[in-house]
């Protein structure tokens, strides 16, 4: 937006004429954009939607694409402050979990209840081939707004074990967008039903399930789960025993022990690895409860 060049300061008066002036363009042009697309909008229907003049018109914006990307940083200046409270300095702050729930359940909220935005990623979609820089404009200020956000935030929670705080950032996003595009933008929520709060919880799992104590915790370090033997269609534990002489053998945990101490760390929210320290700082004493 080109600002008009003024010797004197606004008064407060004029700057809200300004803000109201700006406001009946971009509003006059979210509904031509969205009515006839981007190549069949002109400035003039801009200017009659807005009903103000053309000079007034081009007194702010230079041209269509101006006017356009104008639309688009304000929309996301809007969605953005929508899903991130910048008065909350302790917004990003608890659990993971907590806050990755919480932001998956704004962003799909701000962006499935908005028409406007819904139609214009539209809009963008249909004539990127044609004008690729409105794709451009929109992802420099929506997505790699919120990819930013993400990547900062998994790099700064180590606890998370994520190889690549990128990618981290995308699969997150990314299942957030294609769930929006099935669902409200493509119609096609009976083709490919799924509750929302479903994909939440199934996403934030996805992205937390390495998660470690890095605080200091009693079992600080032991969150990394064993691999699971396999076992036989009635429920018993495969040997796994190989080429190994019956020396070795003997010396493992036989099937059954495998088994008790699978239901015990199942029964107790624990891994068997750490079932197995716990036994090892404890010992196997009668009726002392795990963790006392």
């Amino acid at each position: 937006m080109r600002k008009k060049s003024k010797e004197v300061e606004e008064s407060p008066v004029e700057r809200s004429l300004l803000v109201e002036k700006v406001d009946a363009i971009l509003t006059g042009a979210m509904q031509e954009f969205l009515a006839n697309g981007y190549a069949a909008t002109t400035m003039d229907k801009v200017t009659a939607a807005a009903g103000v003049s053309k000079t007034t018109v081009y007194s702010y914006f230079q041209d269509k694409e101006g006017l356009f990307t104008a639309l688009i940083e304000k929309l996301a200046q809007k969605k953005y402050l929508a899903v991130v409270n910048p008065e909350d300095p302790h917004f990003l702050e608890g659990e993971p979990e907590m806050v990755l729930r919480h932001l998956a359940r704004s962003m799909l909220d701000n962006t499935n209840c908005s028409q406007e935005l819904l139609g214009l990623v539209r809009l963008i979609i249909a004539e990127s081939g044609r004008f690729p820089l409105l794709a451009q404009v929109f992802i420099r200020n929506v997505d790699k707004v919120a990819l930013d956000l993400l990547t900062q935030y998994f790099t700064a929670h180590p606890e998370l074990q994520l190889a690549d705080a990128e990618v981290a950032a995308r699969i997150f996003l990314g299942t957030l967008i294609h769930f929006s595009i099935i669902q409200n933008m493509l119609h096609c929520e009976e083709i490919l039903p799924m509750e929302r709060d479903r994909l939440i919880d199934n996403l934030v799992n996805l992205i937390t399930s390495n998660k470690i104590d890095i605080h200091g915790d009693k079992y600080s370090g032991t969150r990394h789960k064993s691999p699971r033997r396999k076992r036989t269609p009635g429920g018993k534990f495969q040997a796994d025993y190989g080429d190994e002489s019956k020396k070795l053998r003997s010396i493992r945990l036989t099937d059954t022990a495998w088994a008790k101490l699978d239901e015990l760390a199942q029964a107790n929210n624990l891994t068997r690895s750490e079932m197995i320290e716990i036994f090892a700082r404890q010992g196997f004493g009668d009726g002392q409860a795990v963790g006392e």
